[in-house]
């Protein structure tokens, strides 16, 4: 677990929304931990859900900014909070998704262990919301190395799907991020080199080239930044022809 945190009241006094991609990240402020606590990061992956909020133990737990005293939430493709973790309440708590009129959208139970990481999320669609809670076993950081995983949160998906990053260049490879992954399985983190990627998802048992065949879904991005750790994942509901909006990263650390 890390040693470093954006603690909720100084991410309040950014008054920034969190937007999904590094480029709008927060501005990075940092306290140390006390000796005992859970970290845990909240994503809301429901399309057309109305707007939410996260609570653990009775406490929010999600917290978006606003200019006066009215309550906020989340929308579907949100993360809280971003490049780093909440603190919360360490032991066995109730997680509960509601709604800015008090509705509760889902509910679950969860042990948190202290000094461990969690991402928590709220999948499923808006017939029938889940809360889903996977534990976080981050890798050492390597400043030589920058490492990654996926997460399939996709509601509905018929199969299940193998995941590449496929880096191009002069140098190219083809990684493995996990295969077989039904819907709220995520693989491994995997250590990348910097460079252009395509991380692309395919139909598991389908026959496939991951360089050169079409997957069902993709996104590119350049790695240039060493030592930080993050996740593609896809989301929503699954479509025969899926949405840009379907896939994402964030930032662990």
């Amino acid at each position: 677990m890390r040693t470093i945190y954006n603690k909720i009241f100084l991410v309040l006094l950014t008054g920034l929304l969190f937007a999904a991609c590094e480029e709008n990240a927060i501005p990075e402020l940092a306290e140390p931990l006390p000796d005992s606590a859970t970290e845990a990061k909240f994503f809301f992956h429901v399309e057309e859900a109305p707007e939410a909020n996260f609570y653990v133990a009775g406490q929010k737990a999600t917290s978006a900014a606003s200019t006066d005293e009215t309550l906020k939430g989340f929308n579907y493709g949100s993360i809280f909070p971003s490049n780093a973790y909440a603190v919360v309440e360490s032991g066995d708590v109730d997680i509960v998704a509601e709604t800015l009129e008090g509705e509760a959208l889902a509910t679950t139970s969860a042990n948190f262990e202290e000094d461990s990481n969690y991402s928590v999320y709220l999948v499923g669609t808006t017939n029938a919301y889940e809360i889903f809670v996977m534990e976080d076993e981050l890798p050492e950081v390597d400043t030589e190395r920058i490492y990654w995983r996926f997460v399939n949160t996709m509601a509905e998906m018929p199969f299940s799907v193998d995941a590449y990053a496929v880096r191009g260049g002069e140098d190219p490879a083809v990684i493995s991020l996990g295969n077989n992954l039904d819907f709220k399985q995520a693989g491994d983190y995997v250590a990348l080199d910097p460079g252009n990627y395509t991380f692309k998802v395919f139909e598991s048992g389908s026959e496939y080239d991951p360089e050169t065949s079409e997957p069902y879904i993709q996104h590119s991005l350049n790695l240039s930044s060493m030592g930080r750790i993050y996740s593609t994942q896809i989301r929503g509901t699954y479509s025969e022809t899926p949405a840009s909006s379907n896939i994402d990263y964030w930032r662990e650390y």
